[in-house]
C-alpha cells in the first residue's frame, strides 16, 4: 500500500508540475489510444466483439491513473505514426517495436515487453524443417510473407536481400500465404506463434530468432511530459509484479 502511495504521488506530481499533452488529456476526459485491429496477443476481439489483450488492459491501467477513460483509434499499421503525428490518438500502445528510424518521428518510452522476428513456415511443405540457414540459402528463389510496415518487414529485407518479400496489410494475410504454398516462410514476431498456430495447425516455427526486440509506446516528440509519466508508470508496473500478470493471463493462459 506505501508503495502505491508512493507512486501515486510521483503520478500526480509529474501532472501538476509538467501540465502540457497530461493536463489536454484530463480535461478532454478521454485518452486516445492508436492501434491496428489485431495482434494477438497484445490485442483483438473476442467473440462478444469486445477489444481486449495484453495491451488492452494495461491502456485501461493508464486511463485509471490519469482518472479518463479510454478509447481506441483503430488504424492501418503502415499509417500509425504519421496519424500520431497529425494528433489523430495521444499514444501508440500497439507492441511496437523501439527502431532507430521510428525514433526519428516518435519519442519512445522505456521498453514495457520484449519480443524477437521468428521465421515460419508451412511444415507440410517442408516437412524436414525450414531454417534461417536454408533460406538464405534459396536466395532469389524463395518467397517470404511479411506484414507491410512491420519489424517483420524490417528483418525480412536485411537479413534476406535476395529473397521475394510478399507484403500484407495484416499477419493473418501473409499467414494465408503459408497455408495455400505461395509462400516459403512468414517472419513475424515469435510472440504471435502460439496464437497463430491455434488457427493453422501446420504452421511451424524456426527454434532461432532473427532479432531481439524492445516494445516501448509511441509519442509525439513534444509530449515530454507524457512521456516522463509513462516511464514512472511502467518502471512502477514492471517492479510491482503487474507485467508479469499480464503475460501470465494473456500470453500464457488465454485461449486466443
Amino acid at each position: 500500500m506505501k508503495k502505491l502511495l508512493v507512486v501515486l504521488s510521483i503520478v500526480i506530481f509529474s501532472v501538476v508540475i509538467f501540465g502540457g499533452k497530461i493536463e489536454e488529456i484530463q480535461k478532454r476526459g478521454v485518452l486516445l489510444i492508436g492501434q491496428d485491429p489485431a495482434y494477438a496477443p497484445f490485442y483483438g476481439i473476442n467473440e462478444n466483439g469486445k477489444r481486449i489483450g495484453h495491451d488492452i488492459e494495461f491502456a485501461k491501467i493508464l486511463a485509471e491513473l490519469l482518472g479518463v477513460k479510454v478509447k481506441f483509434v483503430i488504424t492501418n499499421w503502415d499509417g500509425i505514426i504519421p496519424a500520431l503525428m497529425t494528433n489523430k490518438f495521444d499514444i501508440i500502445l500497439a507492441a511496437m517495436t523501439i527502431t532507430p528510424e521510428r525514433a526519428l518521428k516518435v519519442n519512445f518510452t522505456i521498453p514495457y515487453y520484449q519480443t524477437g522476428q521468428a521465421l515460419m513456415y508451412n511444415s507440410k511443405k517442408y516437412p524436414d524443417g525450414l531454417s534461417i540457414k536454408k533460406v538464405s540459402e534459396m536466395g532469389e528463389k524463395v518467397k517470404i510473407a511479411v506484414q507491410l510496415g512491420s519489424t517483420g518487414e524490417i528483418a525480412a529485407r536485411k537479413f534476406f536481400p535476395k529473397a521475394k518479400i510478399l507484403t500484407f496489410e495484416t499477419v493473418d494475410a501473409a499467414a494465408y500465404q503459408l497455408i495455400t504454398k505461395k509462400a516459403d516462410a512468414m517472419i513475424f514476431d515469435d510472440l504471435y506463434y502460439g496464437n497463430l498456430v491455434k488457427k493453422y495447425p501446420l504452421i511451424k516455427m524456426d527454434s532461432s530468432l532473427l532479432t531481439k526486440e524492445n516494445l516501448g509506446i509511441a509519442v509525439k516528440k513534444e509530449d515530454i511530459d507524457l512521456l516522463l509519466w509513462l516511464n514512472t508508470v511502467i518502471e512502477y508496473l514492471k517492479t510491482d509484479g503487474t507485467f508479469e500478470q499480464l503475460k501470465q493471463k494473456w500470453m500464457i493462459d488465454y485461449k486466443w
